[in-house]
């Protein structure tokens, strides 16, 4: 494996060669963030770590299986005997961490998940219940602001004590209404699946230790795109040695209606204090005239 990481330049090779506690890659487009973060899980199994004992959470499942064929292509290449890591998304995580703590989770094990049209069938149906018609509260519009307030760990009840005005009282009670019809159905919808998890993992030790034990070495790609209820997620499944690394990118933030939140970006060494910070800066997809006026745009925000 060392063969290999000569091929990384001085910070990838850093990146990639601290393992132990938190680490924060700060990594902007082109400066090979996701080369780093696939080194290191490598290197982490080529030194003996077992691969089920890492975990890799990323947007999509595009990302996660690019790492997944980049980490085995590394270890076939180093004679390491093939071995895979947890990469997924936060969705399929949760998705898997509900399935096999489903009792804890106060779930049946064979709930079902509402996929966007589903959702959206739902909310009609809670507006028909509830006699509302207006113009101004679309079926989408009413589903992204639930989504908003899942993404935020608001309830119902929250929501409409906090409503200012008429349309936001509505919203609050549709939204009341689209739970019961979930719970009715024995289904979650996407942002269920990671609340629920969270939920699960905060109120059970047992079910929170068991897998801190297991996922002894944690990565987040795309940091900066977490909302707050990932990074519940991330901080109840770390356990007492803090080995959690992050990638993120401060001058990026792809998917902001998601309720991603660039603050937990920025406070990542107030809340580990013994973070290691590691900037990636050598950029191999653009020319230096780009780069250049690239920093006199972001300098000047």
């Amino acid at each position: 494996m060392q063969n290999l990481l000569d091929q990384l330049n001085p910070e990838q090779r850093r990146a990639a060669e601290t393992t132990e506690g938190p680490v924060l890659i700060l990594a902007g487009a082109g400066t090979g963030k996701t080369r780093a973060i696939t080194f290191r899980m490598a290197n982490l199994i080529a030194n003996g770590t077992p691969a089920e004992s890492i975990l890799a959470v990323t947007f999509t499942n595009k990302a996660a299986e690019e790492m997944r064929t980049r980490v085995a292509d590394l270890l076939l290449k180093a004679g390491v005997p093939p071995a895979a890591p947890w990469l997924s998304t936060f969705h399929s995580l949760c998705a898997r961490l509900l399935r096999r703590e489903a009792a804890a989770a106060q779930l049946p094990k064979d709930f079902a998940i509402y996929d966007t049209d589903d959702q959206l069938a739902a909310v009609k149906l809670a507006m028909a219940k509830l006699n509302i018609d207006s113009e101004t509260l679309t079926p989408r519009n009413v589903l992204s602001a639930i989504s908003n307030a899942k993404n935020h760990a608001v309830t119902p009840e929250r929501l409409r004590t906090e409503a200012i005005g008429g349309d936001a009282r509505k919203v609050a009670d549709i939204y009341a209404e689209y739970e019961r019809q979930l719970k009715q159905s024995n289904a979650l919808d996407f942002d269920d699946l990671l609340l629920r998890t969270a939920l699960m993992l905060r109120h059970n030790p047992f079910v929170r230790e068991k897998w801190q034990a297991r996922f002894q070495y944690i990565h987040v790609d795309e940091y900066q795109d977490t909302n707050r209820v990932q990074y519940d997620l991330m901080r109840l499944l770390t356990n007492a040695k803090q080995n959690l690394c992050v990638v993120g990118d401060d001058d990026q933030s792809i998917y902001r209606w998601r309720g991603a939140d660039v603050s937990i970006l920025m406070s990542f060494s107030r809340d580990f204090p013994n973070a290691k910070v590691i900037k990636l800066e050598r950029n191999y997809r653009s020319t230096q005239n780009i780069l250049d006026a690239a920093g006199a745009v972001v300098a000047n925000k």
